[in-house]
C-alpha cells in the first residue's frame, strides 16, 4: 500500500469514528426538538369564590378564538381576537406544560383557583392542571388569559348596566379603567361595540361617555394601537 493510499484510509476511518461518536447526541437532540407549532391553546379557570363563574378561553395560533362561561351555556361562546404581543405571552407557557411540572413545590400556597391549560398540536396535546406555578412564563401566560377574561366580563357588565341599570355604569366603568391601568384588563378591542354604544347613548351620563371614549383610544382597542393607560 502506498503512503498516499494509507493516508486516505486513515482519514476515512477517523471520519467514520466521528460519525459514530456524534450519532447518538444528534438523535437525542432530535428527540428533544419540538414537534411543531401548536394549533390551539385552551385555558380554563375554576375560581374558589363560589360567587365567581368558571370560564374557558380557546384560541388558535392566529389569535382568534372564543370566551365562554359555564354559568350561561345557553348564550354560547363569545368570539374574540388577541394581539400578537399577547399571543406571544401565551406561547411562553408551553415549556412548563411540556415538562409536566406545572404545580409549585412550595408549601402553604394560597388557593387561587384550579387552572387547566392545554396546547394542541396536529397529532398530540399537552395539558397541565395546577393552582400556582414556580415557572414565571407560565404564570405570565395565566395573567394574560385572566386579563383578557376580565375585559370580556367587564364588557358583559357594562352591556347589562346600559340596558337595565344606567346608574351603575359610573362605578363599573371606573373599575374597568382601574383594571386597564394595572394591566389586569387587556385587549379592549373585544368590547369596542359596547364602548361605542356607551359613547353614542345620550341617556348615559357624560362622565361615563367620556371614559368610554378614552378607553377606545387605549392600547389594544380597535380605535388605537397606541396610547398610555395611565392617561385614562
Amino acid at each position: 500500500m502506498s503512503a498516499g493510499v494509507g493516508v486516505r484510509v486513515g482519514v476515512a476511518a477517523a471520519a467514520l469514528l466521528l460519525a459514530v461518536a456524534w450519532a447518538r447526541p444528534l438523535s437525542a437532540l432530535a428527540a428533544d426538538a419540538p414537534h411543531g407549532q401548536w394549533r390551539a391553546v385552551e385555558f380554563s379557570m375554576k375560581p374558589i369564590d363560589p360567587g365567581a363563574h368558571s370560564w374557558t378561553m380557546r384560541l388558535d395560533a392566529s389569535g382568534s378564538g372564543s370566551y365562554s362561561e359555564a354559568s350561561d351555556p345557553s348564550s354560547g361562546p363569545m368570539p374574540l381576537t388577541i394581539s400578537p404581543s399577547t399571543l406571544e405571552r401565551l406561547r411562553r407557557g408551553e415549556r412548563a406544560v411540556k415538562s409536566g411540572r406545572c404545580e409549585t413545590r412550595q408549601k402553604n400556597i394560597a388557593e387561587t383557583g384550579e387552572k387547566t391549560i392545554r396546547y394542541e398540536f396536529s397529532e398530540h396535546a399537552l395539558t397541565c392542571t395546577f393552582n400556582y406555578s414556580d415557572d414565571d412564563n407560565l404564570m405570565d401566560a395565566v395573567a394574560a388569559f385572566e386579563a383578557v377574561a376580565e375585559t370580556m366580563q367587564a364588557g358583559e357588565r357594562l352591556e347589562h348596566d346600559e340596558r337595565f341599570d344606567r346608574l351603575g355604569l359610573d362605578a363599573e366603568i371606573d373599575t374597568l379603567v382601574s383594571s386597564v391601568r394595572r394591566g389586569s384588563a387587556i385587549e379592549l378591542g373585544n368590547i369596542a361595540p359596547v364602548l361605542h354604544s356607551l359613547v353614542d347613548d345620550e341617556h348615559v351620563i357624560d362622565r361615563v361617555r367620556r371614559k368610554a371614549a378614552r378607553l377606545l383610544q387605549a392600547p389594544g382597542s380597535v380605535a388605537s394601537s397606541e396610547g398610555d393607560p395611565s392617561e385614562l
